[in-house]
């Protein structure tokens, strides 16, 4: 008897700490009509987008190493950066088609290892997507291949003599654009089963999005972009190389666009149209209006600091690291908004393994 009312009391002990789970019907808000909306308007355009600027990276590439100039490498890093920045639309979207294709993985592990990609030119081993070359392909390999430090743009233009060093660009350019192309097509697919799939419990699309948008949020934007160059989550120690587009240059002006893409999807903005967002899902439920408000609110503050920041960030940590330090402060405000109040409102719970203290 004694155990029997303690297997009672265990059950109604997690039962009590399990978040609601909202059930679309009997909920006023129009989840269909949200997911519709970030679904159609947001993630497949910017999917979209981003294969424009991928195909358009291609063909500059092939076209720099068929004829390496210094204006034609200069075309190359613009169409670079152009898809770089439009990466940022894409990101987080972790799951579904991306998930599958392991895109993130695949496209922007940084810091790059140089070394490896020396020794893979010199090699001459262009098989870039196998487990051992992730630190050594997508952007951050570009970034290095097209900046390389302490050199002159006619120096780095002489170093593409070399057949093994064009192949290199060539191979780790056709990777990012067949997984991009992969994802597109999947999502052709995946697009109905999202906008059809409203449960708020695990493996619902709500679920799936609010999930990917805290990872992305917490491990890509606030500490991978910020917190570990800057010495907050490195034991202390600033680590301005391990900046995103380090040899580019451009980390701020990566890490505004994906602030501002972060704000756009959950708001369900597309253009100058403001859709049905998580905003409006919160403000339709007890105790959601206050949440969206400290959301907007933080996510403006932390908006207007990194965008102060000055370029490259790498420089900024090493010159002024107070001003990065604030910046991941007002980043860092969103974390217990996003994790805590914004499942608690919508019933929602993280899947993903969770050892951040917020």
């Amino acid at each position: 008897m004694k155990k029997t009312t303690l297997i009672l009391c265990l059950m109604a002990s997690v039962f009590a700490c399990k978040p609601d789970v909202i059930d679309p019907d009997k909920n006023s808000f129009d989840t269909k009509g949200m997911l519709a909306n970030i679904g159609s308007n947001i993630i497949v355009p910017a999917y979209a987008s981003f294969k424009v600027s991928v195909d358009d990276l291609s063909a500059e590439t092939d076209t720099f190493c068929d004829n390496p100039t210094v204006q034609n490498l200069q075309n190359l890093r613009s169409s670079y950066k152009q898809a770089y920045i439009e990466w940022q639309k894409c990101d987080v979207f972790e799951f579904g088609p991306a998930s599958d294709a392991s895109l993130r993985a695949n496209l922007n592990v940084y810091p790059t290892d140089t070394a490896k990609i020396q020794a893979n030119i010199l090699n001459g081993f262009f098989t870039v997507d196998v487990l051992s070359n992730t630190t050594a392909k997508g952007f951050p390999a570009i970034d290095y291949l097209l900046y390389y430090p302490n050199k002159t743009d006619a120096e780095i233009v002489a170093l593409y003599a070399s057949a093994n060093r064009k192949l290199y660009l060539k191979a780790v350019v056709a990777s990012i654009k067949a997984k991009t192309d992969e994802v597109v097509t999947g999502w052709n697919t995946y697009l109905s089963t999202f906008k059809s799939n409203t449960g708020y419990d695990l493996g619902g699309s709500p679920s799936l999005l609010i999930n990917a948008m805290i990872k992305y949020y917490e491990k890509f934007i606030r500490d991978g972009k910020v917190a570990i160059p800057v010495g907050v989550k490195s034991a202390g120690v600033a680590l301005p190389e391990q900046t995103e587009a380090y040899y580019g240059g451009f980390s701020v002006e990566l890490l505004t666009a994906s602030i501002q893409n972060f704000q756009n999807l959950y708001l369900g903005k597309y253009g100058s149209t403001n859709g049905l967002g998580f905003d409006d899902n919160l403000n339709a439920v007890d105790g959601g209006a206050v949440t969206d408000q400290t959301m907007q609110s933080n996510l403006a503050d932390a908006f207007s600091a990194c965008s102060a920041l000055g370029d490259p960030l790498s420089q900024t940590i090493i010159s002024n690291q107070t001003s990065v330090q604030a910046a991941y402060t007002k980043l860092q405000k969103i974390v217990p908004t996003l994790k805590v109040d914004l499942t608690s409102n919508l019933g929602v719970l993280i899947s993903f393994q969770d050892n951040d203290g917020d």
